[in-house]
């Protein structure tokens, strides 16, 4: 999510510290056994074709569920599923130009040069969040609530081959847990991070939430992100500012329902 709310955050025109403060934090299913039978209770060949019948419609179904996980989305079918998204309160989403979201990754980045993160190995795991899957497209829009607050949701829906984004989100939930507290010093200040898992249920095949507090020189600063993995599509949500907190997390779930609908 760093892309979008990189973006919602110049708009708004925050506070250098804030905005390099939250890119470098966001860049961070039956089985059954077969009886013997004997002579007398033999089934039926009507009883034995329905069973066959409905044995190949599950084999059906269950390639064409495989087939749909293991789609590659274009950047073109992504922004499509993102179009005529809206948030609790029926507000549209803004979608975010494919150069604002390339103006985003370069300044996650680029913040992770200008700051120092304690322990060492947390800032490696930002780092290497900054960076994208191979071979993967993206696409992002927000919403904006009140400016002065810093109030704002976001979404990036990420594309590529499922092996690589289901590594990819493996690998980060790992790092996660060993960088739930850290302190990153920016322009002189001092900023202390946690972040605590936050319980999510989706429609996902894996989905993780987490609540992230950062201590500021302005006060204390709340975003809660959900990650759900369907196949070849990784969807990240945001929400930081009013309202950002652990009870904010099952709204976002029920978005990123929404979006995995319309894929």
């Amino acid at each position: 999510m760093t892309f979008s709310l990189n973006t919602a955050r110049k708009n708004a025109r925050p506070s250098v510290l804030i905005s390099v403060a939250a890119a470098a934090i966001l860049a961070l299913t039956s089985c059954s056994g077969a009886a013997t039978q004997d002579a007398s209770s033999e089934q039926s060949p009507a009883a034995s074709t329905e069973q066959s019948a409905a044995a190949e419609s599950t084999t059906a179904k269950a390639e064409e569920t495989k087939a749909a996980s293991s789609k590659e989305y274009t950047e073109a079918e992504l922004t499509a599923i993102l179009e005529g998204l809206k948030d609790a309160d029926g507000n549209p989403i803004t979608l975010v130009p494919a150069a604002d979201l390339k103006q985003g990754q370069d300044l996650a980045k680029s913040s992770m040069d200008s700051i120092t993160i304690t322990p060492e190995a947390c800032k490696a795991f930002a780092s290497s969040n900054a960076e994208l899957p191979e071979g993967s497209v993206y696409a992002a829009g927000t919403w904006t609530g009140d400016v002065t607050a810093g109030q704002m949701m976001g979404v990036t829906i990420l594309s590529a081959k499922p092996q690589v984004l289901a590594e990819t989100m493996d690998r980060a939930s790992g790092d996660r847990g060993a960088c739930s507290t850290f302190t990153m010093e920016i322009a002189g200040q001092s900023v202390k991070t946690t972040m605590k898992p936050v319980k999510v249920d989706t429609s996902a095949e894996k989905d993780n939430g987490t609540l992230i507090t950062q201590e500021l020189p302005t006060g204390t600063n709340n975003t809660v992100t959900v990650e759900a993995l369907q196949g070849g599509l990784l969807v990240s949500v945001v929400k930081m500012g009013g309202g950002a907190d652990e009870a904010a997390a099952a709204e976002l779930a029920t978005l990123v329902d929404s979006i995995l609908a319309a894929s």
